[in-house]
């Protein structure tokens, strides 16, 4: 497969965005050959570069959390309110395929880097708008994180909390990663409108909407009439058979047995409670739903029985739909996901195990490109310059005049 061109080799990708929602997409262009040209303010750039300089919560003094969503990229530092720079950035425009932006609909319009713009320079730009919460209304503008406009602002965070727990904060880019991957495709929709028509133009998306996407199996039975679900309670859950058990050594397992007149007498093998087959008040699905807060007690003293492998042995030779809650360093370790190449080698990256967590899809006969380690601000910013044409006394009097 090494002889085989990139699939989206000579697609070039210019990305005005800070975070990871932005980055995130541009990324997952980059790992299929993309050459992504991250724009950024002179000196010292995304602001995530640096978050891990507040410990205890990003704990490293590699930037691990930026790096994630910025390898195989180039850098440049543009400071585009100046003629000079706004120059350099047309003619970046007028080469490019397609721009990712998250600025909010005012700095768009301040720096004059809208839709509207640009699309002038280059009429097969695919323009890639990101906002938190849309970009009409009162709160256009408003800043929005994953943690405030996807989880939240959506709803997604008041549902997924117990009756009797407090609500959660979401971990970083828990919103942040799969809106990407909603931008990344609206790209991919626009280069295939473009496939048809020799048009670019522009597709947007924001966190607010993919929180509500995200929350729509919900939101949809409000939406038909009824009521919000209400918080469970896993003591005394509406359904026993989907519900979260803790193990004798305190761990937890998620059970989730949809078809239950199928799997009863299986999950009950499995625990090896086969008495419990004739017990007039679990006889059947209608009675087991029925006595539900009956039956999740029960089922809670039998997993306090035995530790979580034993039980995952047990429940998975009857064939059961069960999950383990995995520990982050469980994830990372587990043999489906390494046998799988969800996990890939950075080169550059010398921390740790050097690895990065890979795009979530794959094309068959289109390799993704070798990762490499993200770019230092600026980094390749003559070497884009001497691409676009400029002479190194120019190259070098734009450096000492604070333009790149």
């Amino acid at each position: 497969m090494d002889d085989v061109e990139p699939l989206l080799q000579g697609i070039k990708v210019l990305e005005i965005a800070t975070y990871i929602f932005g980055p995130g997409s541009a990324a997952i262009l980059s790992d299929f050959g993309a050459d992504v040209i991250k724009i950024e303010a002179p000196g010292r750039g995304d602001p995530l570069r640096y978050a891990h300089m507040a410990p205890p919560f990003m704990p490293l003094e590699f930037g691990y959390i930026w790096q994630q969503d910025n390898r195989n990229k180039r850098s440049i530092g543009l400071d585009m309110k100046t003629a000079e720079g706004r120059e350099i950035l047309l003619q970046l425009v007028r080469e490019a395929d397609i721009l990712i932006t998250n600025f909010p609909p005012d700095v768009l319009a301040r720096l004059k880097i809208r839709y509207e713009d640009l699309a002038p320079e280059n009429e097969r730009l695919i323009y890639g708008q990101i906002t938190g919460f849309g970009e009409k209304g009162p709160e256009a503008s408003a800043p929005g994180f994953d943690a405030t406009a996807y989880w939240a602002r959506s709803g997604l965070m008041d549902a997924i909390h117990t009756s009797n727990s407090e609500p959660c904060m979401s971990s970083p880019g828990m919103g942040d990663h799969p809106s990407a991957m909603t931008m990344y495709a609206a790209i991919m929709t626009g280069l295939y409108k473009r496939e048809r028509t020799g048009r670019g133009g522009k597709v947007h998306s924001s966190l607010l909407a993919n929180g509500l996407w995200t929350a729509s199996s919900s939101l949809s039975c409000i939406l038909a009439g009824g009521g919000a679900v209400a918080h469970p309670d896993l003591s005394q859950p509406t359904n026993a058979l989907l519900n979260h058990y803790q193990t004798r050594d305190g761990r937890w397992l998620l059970l989730v047995l949809l078809h239950q007149n199928k799997h009863w007498p299986n999950l009950l093998k499995a625990l090896a409670r086969e008495d419990l087959l004739n017990e007039p008040r679990f006889i059947d699905s209608k009675a087991r739903n029925a006595n539900a807060k009956l039956l999740a007690p029960v089922l809670a003293e039998i997993f306090k029985t035995r530790d979580l492998l034993d039980w995952r042995e047990r429940l998975a030779a009857q064939k059961l739909t069960f999950s383990v809650l995995a520990t982050m360093e469980e994830a990372v370790n587990d043999p489906q996901v390494l046998a799988n190449d969800m996990l890939i080698d950075v080169e550059g990256h010398d921390y740790g195990r050097g690895q990065a967590v890979n795009s979530p899809f794959w094309v068959e006969g289109s390799d993704k490109v070798a990762a490499h380690i993200g770019p230092e601000p600026g980094a390749n910013g003559a070497e884009i310059l001497r691409e676009l044409g400029y002479s190194e006394d120019n190259i070098e009097r734009l450096g000492r005049n604070g333009v790149i």
